[in-house]
């Protein structure tokens, strides 16, 4: 059993550190013990644990390693954010619970955006970029009319053609190339993303944010 008293300090220590942007929770293996700078009304102590924490604590991957650092989620909001879990064990190694910060960075990938478009532009007319036959380049954003999951398809479609196999036949490293796509297209900033693609690649939810962190920290 955790000792509460004995993360408080660490936990309001973070806190108070990081911002109010940065929100860190302690919880066991089924409850939320303590919480700081909540992001959402629905996590607050004595509530369960989220689905993040559950597929944490479900990933065999999870099961030996001490901590998870810069994995991706999302806030209720939409917002993206940043996160890092510290599992803590027993001394026979058994879990006992998790520790987790998670910081929104969603004004820093505005900012990103913007410092994009002030360096590139926001459209591309340059007359001298042309294609082998002469056609316009293709364009690399998507259509503002176009839902998400409109945007999931397209991109399942495309790699359906590039790699002549249905979504869930495709290999580990293609699901990864798939990912890297539509994570591009802004894909994973939309809540319930992460469910629908995993659903429509025939993978464990646990699976598409390893596949996330792994193109986290090849950037």
């Amino acid at each position: 059993m955790l000792n509460v008293d004995f993360y408080r300090p660490i936990v309001e220590f973070l806190a108070l550190y990081m911002g109010s942007n940065t929100e860190v929770i302690l919880c066991d293996t089924e409850n939320i013990l303590l919480i700081e700078n909540s992001m959402d009304e629905e996590r607050f102590e004595g509530a369960p644990i989220g689905e993040m924490q559950q597929a944490l604590i479900q990933n065999p991957e999870c099961r030996n390693i001490p901590y998870n650092i810069n994995y991706r989620t999302l806030s209720k909001t939409g917002e993206k954010v940043r996160s890092a879990t510290l599992f803590i064990r027993d001394a026979n190694g058994t879990l006992e619970g998790l520790l987790t910060v998670n910081q929104c960075v969603g004004e820093l990938v505005r900012l990103r955006n913007m410092m994009d478009m002030l360096i590139s532009g926001e459209q591309d007319h340059n007359v001298l970029r042309k294609s082998k036959h002469g056609s316009s380049p293709k364009q690399s954003y998507e259509a503002l009319t176009l839902s998400v999951t409109e945007i999931i398809d397209r991109v399942l479609e495309e790699a359906t053609i590039r790699f002549g196999a249905p979504p869930n036949r495709l290999t580990a490293n293609e699901k990864i190339s798939t990912i890297r796509e539509m994570d591009s297209r802004g894909v994973f900033l939309a809540k319930g993303s992460v469910n629908e693609v995993a659903d429509k690649l025939g993978s464990s939810k646990a699976t598409i944010y390893r596949y996330l962190h792994q193109l986290e920290t090849k950037q």
